[in-house]
């Protein structure tokens, strides 16, 4: 509570004013000496006689007239309880020197701080079951780069990892853990990809163990208990162990697998994982369903052409995949899944979309979808009810990642070949901003070639 200084007209009396008054005019009107005084006090009680409601009357103007006297007028502060902030982080790819990671604040559209990452980084995840730190796959520099992401400029930590592995993603469903997908040959597994393991407390590699050639993709079920891993050099899947640090299968085409697995999802019961599989660019690709306790594909479905993206929206239940090749969103249901049913998933809808979607987001609030299309650089926006395409958003040029936040009221595309973050406000669904990338030369001040944003995670 604060005191305001305003002030209140007081122009009449109370009755117990008036009350007073006539009582303090009649004591001093009895006021009678009985017997001479000594010392002239019979004469000063005389007088005090008479003087008495004179002074009455004066106070009684003095507490009833047109006086003006300051008031103490409370002045309540904003209540209610302080909204929750959201953010947006940025990994953005510098070939020539230290990468970097943007944080945005989604409600100013602000730069909050740029953090240093090793040299070519390409992508990022968040500490196992928290947001608290932020991890990033420096692909040039060999290297895992960390910091705490709730403290402004905290000390990077650079996690090396053996030499020549060529790390492209990070990701883990156990606390406690971080896991490296590194991409090239080291010397833990000179003619193949591998993973590492890293300890989130210590810091630093556990483990380094072998997978197939030239992987591209990972994801980990539920439970922690197993990695599955795309190889797109001998088009396998390894089925890696992280507790004992080994693949302990292969899932291979003569198994039922699909041509050129390029991306992954496991389902949140740990059941399953979903395999999208892009195949030769030309002929429509497909999807496969891997059971993780036999570790075979249980089942099979058709998708567009070069599908190379998928995302869950959680609330509405439902699986949406980029199809780059046919140009469209292919949408399944995910509430009607059941494996033992031919599709085990049900299709709900087909969108065209702009050209080369290559990402895919759903607002939380369940209203609409958005794509990042690469080659034709803009944005679609979907009806998540009608399937119909309500708009098109021009954003930079080669949008390769698109996330919502989430509030839903902000979309982020990574335009990797413009140098910069599109910043969509989705209550009119127009760009409020393109925030540009660090330049790939710290020393640069103008008409600088910029690092290229990657990819976007948000909270």
């Amino acid at each position: 509570m604060r005191l305001g200084n305003n002030r209140q007209q007081t122009g009449f009396c109370s009755q117990g004013q008036f009350i007073a008054l006539a009582i303090t005019i009649r004591v001093s009107l009895r006021i009678k000496p009985r017997a001479p005084l000594e010392g002239g006090t019979e004469y000063f009680l005389l007088r005090l006689r008479y003087l008495l409601p004179v002074l009455a009357l004066w106070l009684l103007q003095l507490g009833c007239g047109d006086q003006y006297r300051p008031v103490a007028n409370p002045i309540v502060g904003q209540g209610g309880t302080p909204q929750t902030a959201h953010f947006a982080f940025t990994v953005n790819n510098n070939p020539a020197g230290n990468s970097s990671t943007i944080q945005i604040d989604v409600s100013g559209d602000t730069n909050l701080q740029t953090q240093p990452a090793g040299s070519g980084a390409v992508a990022e995840a968040f500490l196992p079951g928290t947001t608290a730190a932020l991890f990033t796959a420096n692909k040039l520099a060999d290297s895992v780069s960390e910091f705490t992401t709730a403290i402004n400029f905290s000390p990077v930590t650079t996690i090396n990892l053996p030499l020549g592995s060529r790390p492209i993603a990070v990701g883990s469903q156990r606390p406690g853990s971080m896991y490296a997908l590194n991409s090239g040959s080291n010397a833990n597994c000179l003619n193949t990809g591998s993973v590492s393991v890293i300890n989130t407390s210590a810091l630093a590699v556990t483990s380094t163990g072998c997978v197939g050639p030239n992987p591209v993709a990972f994801t980990q079920i539920a439970d922690g208990t197993k990695i599955y891993v795309a190889n797109q050099g001998d088009n396998t899947l390894s089925v890696f162990n992280p507790d004992l640090g080994t693949v302990t299968a292969i899932i291979t085409q003569a198994m039922g697998l699909g041509l050129n697995p390029v991306f992954l999802l496991s389902s949140s019961d740990a059941g399953y994982v979903f395999v999208i599989n892009k195949g030769d660019g030309v002929s429509p690709g497909s999807m496969n369903i891997i059971d993780t306790t036999t570790d075979t594909v249980a089942a099979t479905m058709p998708l567009g052409v070069a599908p190379v993206y998928a995302s869950v929206d959680p609330k509405l239940l439902r699986l949406y995949v980029a199809n780059s090749g046919s140009n469209s969103i292919t949408v399944l249901d995910l509430s009607s899944f059941n494996i033992s049913n031919n599709p085990p998933l049900s299709t709900l809808a087909t969108v065209s979309v702009g050209s080369g979607p290559v990402g895919v987001t759903a607002l939380p609030d369940g209203t609409r979808f958005y794509t990042a299309n690469s080659i034709s650089n803009d944005v679609t926006v979907v009806s998540a009810t009608s399937f119909a395409v309500l708009k098109t958003i021009t954003v930079g040029l080669d949008p390769v990642w698109i996330a919502s936040e989430p509030t839903s009221s902000k979309v982020y595309t990574a335009n990797a070949a413009g140098g910069s973050v599109s910043i969509i406000q989705t209550v009119n669904d127009s760009v409020v901003t393109n925030m540009n990338a660090p330049p790939i030369d710290p020393n640069c001040s103008s008409s600088c070639t910029l690092q290229q944003p990657m990819m976007i995670l948000t909270y």
